[in-house]
């Protein structure tokens, strides 16, 4: 830089002493232009030599895995972890129903995987088709893309394919005779998955597969399961949004749930249970027993154990009896429209006092429907508390 600025006072000095300043300041411009074009090129040029010096298979390498970092970076660190087994892999050709631990593990599979495998075949599970192995839980869908090719297995099962070749038959309007109709009708699911008595509360992830559960409904069941999800009654499974009509119908007859087990003793369900069990299984006071059914029957059903101290029992009773009872998730409380309650129903209500009562009927007739659970903490009569359970039984529009 002292180089150039020295040579722009040498030739200010010597060449443009008679110049105006307007003169030397174009004649400067344009040297200093010059320079940086010089310069430049030359730079270029340098770069442009060693660019081409480097093969250029190392430079087709270099773009590749600047691509292929990008696309793993999309990939979650559990898919990356088993692609990049397969790296150094010499894969070959197997059978999954005859494929031994050692030649899972040369196939990239992990130990969980390996086990899971070997667990569903000891239990009597079969592989008929390459998209079977896609359904066993734990493969992951980029790792069955790189084994589909090795799978010595047919691409569909052979029952589906009669299935489809019986379908297309059928559409011709082919006669066949009973014996082949019988041989090419579809099968039912049922036939395709192992059926037997589980417990939803305690069933593995292999045996989750055997009822024809996917993977990420299996991971899904037992997230839930570890964040302390419990199914006391079938509905409670049913409810699970995987589970759709036609698959609980099936499963129903096979769930048998083992309330002993999962409590540590017998347990009720508080909405169903009668006066004569809360007297002589959990041994409650006939009195303290009809309170919880009066209540249940006026408020029409309990979401929680915790409305015991609400029906007018001694609040360390009330945690007593908890522990024989519970409330299935999968119970819907019928709620009843704020508006459309009569005056004497809403006074004789359990959520509401007389003063609390008079002041909903006077909104009504002075104000109309009641829209929103904010008009009633707007009348100033209802703590916290209070305002949440009335949301539980009541719709408001």
């Amino acid at each position: 830089m002292t180089t150039i600025k020295k040579l722009l006072n040498y030739i200010n000095n010597n060449f443009l002493y008679d110049a105006t300043k307007r003169e030397r300041r174009q004649v400067i411009t344009i040297l200093i232009i010059s320079i940086i074009f010089l310069t430049g090129n030359k730079i270029y040029s340098s770069a442009h030599d060693i660019y081409t010096l480097i093969p250029d298979s190392t430079i087709s390498y270099l773009f590749k895995t600047a691509n292929s970092e990008v696309k793993t970076d999309t990939l979650n660190r559990l898919d990356r972890f088993i692609i990049n087994r397969y790296h150094n892999l010499q894969l070959f050709s197997f059978d999954p129903n005859t494929a031994d631990a050692d030649e899972l593990e040369q196939l990239g599979l992990t130990f969980k995987q390996i086990n899971t495998l070997l667990n569903y075949r000891k239990k009597g599970g079969k592989f008929t088709c390459k998209n079977d192995f896609k359904k066993l839980y734990g493969i992951r869908f980029r790792q069955f893309q790189i084994l589909r090719p090795f799978i010595s297995l047919p691409e569909k099962d052979i029952d589906e394919i009669k299935y489809t070749v019986s379908s297309k038959t059928e559409s011709k309007n082919v006669i066949t005779n009973s014996s082949t109709k019988n041989s090419s009708s579809p099968t039912d699911d049922s036939t395709k998955k192992t059926l037997f008595k589980f417990d939803p509360n305690f069933i593995t992830e292999e045996d989750m597969y055997r009822l024809g559960f996917y993977t990420k409904q299996i991971e899904s069941f037992i997230k839930m399961r570890h964040e302390g999800k419990k199914y006391y009654v079938k509905q409670d499974f049913a409810d699970l949004y995987f589970v759709n009509d036609k698959k609980f119908k099936e499963l129903e007859p096979y769930i048998n749930i083992d309330l002993v087990k999962l409590l540590g003793h017998e347990a009720y369900n508080l909405n169903t249970v009668t006066t004569e069990e809360l007297v002589s299984k959990i041994d409650i006071p006939e009195k303290d027993a009809q309170k919880i059914i009066e209540m249940r029957t006026a408020l029409g059903g309990f979401y929680s154990v915790y409305q015991l101290s609400d029906c007018g029992i001694e609040y360390n009773l009330a945690k007593k009896y908890s522990e024989y009872l519970f409330v299935a998730p999968s119970f819907k409380i019928k709620k009843i429209n704020i508006n459309d309650i009569s005056d004497d129903d809403l006074k004789a209500h359990p959520l509401f006092n007389a003063k609390q009562a008079e002041v909903v009927i006077k909104y009504r007739n002075e104000k109309g429907r009641l829209m929103h659970i904010e008009d009633l903490r707007s009348l100033n009569r209802f703590d916290k508390n209070e305002l949440k359970k009335i949301e539980r039984y009541f719709s408001f529009k």
